[in-house]
């Protein structure tokens, strides 16, 4: 317990270290602060009393550095302010009303990363409390995503942005969806897999047209001077994939493997059927049962890198996200031995002795082992009830 106790300590002391680096006025050491802040909460290392009483001092260093710094520091704040969003479960919806004025303004007067654009969408999917606000966020990001065509820096980001929408699209209950703001979607989308774009684009595209199918509100995503039916969507779907695998792309394994799912999904939806994935993680199966749900997992998946397993074993919110508990077992190393009968009988090392003593149902030793595997057999059931 001690030592737990002084860990705790050291931690809470690196946190408040690392806060009064934000403060310094030399950009160096700011990343540096920043880069322990990313480590510590990718590998889900956060310190109670420092998120109790700093969260926002953290929040208000990492919005200056966005809207002061540059290079790596505006993707670092970015990103770290991403990460407490996913650590901050109580205080998500705090973080998404005090950052969104910043983010909104970057978003739509300034020259957004893709780090940004992450970071908003992360707020929003945990820390948005109602319909609306998802909206809201959503709609920054298509107005972003409509930028693409019109300049080379937002064209450059597009993928991102298209992928940040979906992810938040997939949290939506398509019957809650609005139908003002989102027609043309299927249009815009549909046209972007028809021209020469680049890979990374085609396949961010590809994802949103296909989770489009799976909200099953089609006529919300359609504009009215544009007429595409569910099965257009799916041939030039398909023919884009097919395209996509005739070229060389060998080198991108990934998009080949997620093209190749997305044409599974397809044609699940053809036959009224929905995807299913299980995920070992750690040895605890977790269950995709929608495109929606995969959509969340590859994102956050991504954005966590090699902490995402850590997460997912010890964030309750990222747990519940994915309705996935974890089932602990516990282990009772000393009563696992075998029992030991310990005689002193002269001369009593015959056949017929031995077998008395520790062959025979009523023996001492079988006795001693009945009672030992009963007692094993009722704590690891009480085990598997915690």
């Amino acid at each position: 317990m001690e030592g737990h106790t002084n860990s705790s300590k050291i931690l809470l002391g690196y946190f408040l270290a690392n806060l009064e680096i934000l403060f310094d006025k030399r950009a160096s050491e700011r990343v540096k602060a920043l880069s322990f802040n990313i480590q510590a909460f990718t590998t889900n290392q956060q310190h109670p009393k420092f998120m109790e009483n700093n969260l926002i001092t953290l929040l208000d260093r990492c919005l200056i550095s966005i809207t002061k710094g540059s290079g790596d520091e505006i993707s670092l704040a970015a990103n770290t302010i991403g990460l407490m969003a996913v650590t901050a479960a109580d205080r998500a919806h705090e973080l998404y009303v005090e950052s969104l004025p910043v983010l909104s303004k970057i978003l739509n007067h300034g020259s957004p990363c893709s780090k940004i654009i992450e970071c908003m969408i992360l707020l929003a999917f945990f820390g948005a409390k109602n319909c609306e606000e998802t909206e809201n966020s959503m709609q920054l990001i298509w107005e972003l995503i409509h930028k693409g065509n019109a300049n080379k820096h937002s064209l450059s980001i597009l993928p991102a942005a298209i992928s940040a929408w979906t992810f938040l699209l997939a949290s939506m209950d398509g019957r809650r969806l609005s139908y003002k703001y989102w027609q043309g979607a299927i249009s815009y989308f549909f046209h972007l897999l028809e021209e020469e774009m680049d890979e990374a684009i085609g396949h961010a595209a590809c994802e949103a047209l296909t989770l489009i199918l799976e909200t099953g509100s089609h006529e919300k995503f359609s504009h009215r001077s544009s007429n595409i039916t569910k099965d257009e969507i799916i041939e030039r779907l398909n023919n884009f994939i097919l395209k996509f695998k005739e070229q060389d792309h060998d080198q991108n394994q990934d998009y080949n493997e997620e093209l190749d799912f997305i044409s599974d999904v397809i044609n699940l939806f053809e036959d009224d059927d929905c995807p299913k994935s299980s995920i070992n993680i750690r040895g605890h199966l977790l269950t995709l049962s929608t495109y929606s749900q995969i959509i969340q997992f590859n994102y956050l998946k991504r954005f966590l890198g090699s902490g995402f397993e850590v997460h997912m074993m010890g964030n309750k919110l990222l747990q519940n996200v994915f309705d996935f508990t974890p089932k602990y077992h516990v282990h009772h190393e000393k009563l696992w031995e075998e029992p030991t009968v310990t005689y002193f009988v002269p001369e009593a090392r015959t056949k017929k002795t031995r077998q008395r003593l520790f062959m025979s149902p009523n023996s001492a030793y079988n006795k001693a082992r009945t009672q030992l595997l009963n007692k094993n057999r009722d704590l690891t059931k009480d085990g598997e009830h915690q």
